[in-house]
């Protein structure tokens, strides 16, 4: 290859992997941040007014703070976001908090984080892989939404304009959406996992989950950002279907295992070679947990 060609070559693989690592472009002022591996994706929108943040890792917190601002063009995080309470999307509250962001959330996520998240914040300083004052001396009302709401609130960031909605027990107790109309771009948090086992358990109600799987389907969205795994502008509500898809699979299957007599245990043990090809999916750890979600819910009259 001639050193000019292969100048050229280094310099797009360095751009392509530094997109991949920063701010990626979902529509204009609306960006993504991929979260490593299997972690959770950050998305955030730079309007007139400042910046809105959806999900925060703690863990990834320098590298996510960075790539927010190297495209805010020094405009202030005003809002931050959870989708739900989670640890790693509700980790850097605190820190966007004490940098002048409003914390906004439902009043079911406030519920929820209020026993939550002292808890997540001594294990990470016990486990120790985030910076300590990052986590020690740091105050619960700092973490907590000041501005609360039951359905949805309209955040104005004078370009932007991005739609909070409640949704209701589907994951967790607190699954909340952003929606940017005018771009037709939504926000979902750990409602969609990419080619990935979702996680279900006994905080979940997967029958709503699936409902509201189908019904985000049917809005005009051009982009869907996933809580976790592959994403690209213009990607579309294709995944949405494939996690409703993924559930129906796992509930027929179960069923038809439940009824030839076989054990809870046998089920959980069993299930991921019934999956057909949602069995070679990562994140195989999460298969045990959703299959007895699925269980219960089959066992109690709904």
């Amino acid at each position: 290859m001639r050193p000019l060609l292969l100048l050229a070559f280094l310099q797009l693989a360095a751009s392509l992997a530094w997109a991949q690592d920063g701010a990626i472009k979902l529509a204009e002022g609306v960006f993504a941040i991929k979260g490593p591996g299997e972690a959770i994706n950050t998305g955030f929108v730079v309007g007139d007014r400042g910046v809105f943040v959806y999900s925060c890792s703690l863990e990834d917190y320098d590298r996510r703070l960075q790539a927010i601002r190297s495209v805010a063009g020094g405009k202030p995080i005003r809002f931050v976001t959870n989708g739900h309470h989670a640890g790693d999307d509700s980790g850097c509250n605190h820190l966007l908090a004490e940098q002048g962001a409003f914390v906004v959330g439902s009043a079911e996520l406030r519920r929820q984080l209020l026993p939550y998240w002292p808890k997540r914040m001594e294990e990470e300083r016990k486990r120790g892989r985030v910076k300590r004052e990052y986590v020690e001396g740091k105050s619960l009302d700092t973490a907590l939404p000041v501005l609360t709401f039951d359905d949805r609130i309209t955040l104005e960031l004078g370009s932007h304009t991005v739609e909070l909605i409640f949704v209701g027990r589907a994951h967790t107790p607190d699954n909340t959406i952003a929606y940017l109309r005018k771009e037709r771009i939504l926000f979902v948090n750990d409602l969609l996992f990419v080619e990935l086992h979702p996680t279900a358990d006994d905080r979940s109600d997967v029958v709503n989950w699936q409902r509201i799987l189908r019904q985000l389907a049917t809005w005009p969205v051009e982009t869907v950002l996933p809580g976790h795994g592959a994403f690209a502008a213009g990607n579309g509500t294709k995944a949405l279907l494939e996690m409703d898809r993924y559930f129906e699979t796992m509930r027929i299957k179960i069923r038809a295992m439940k009824e030839a007599g076989k054990s809870l245990d046998e089920i959980k043990r069993d299930i991921r070679a019934e999956l057909g090809e949602f069995a070679r999916w990562p994140r195989e750890r999460a298969i045990p947990s959703t299959a007895e979600q699925l269980h219960r819910e089959l066992s109690t009259a709904r």
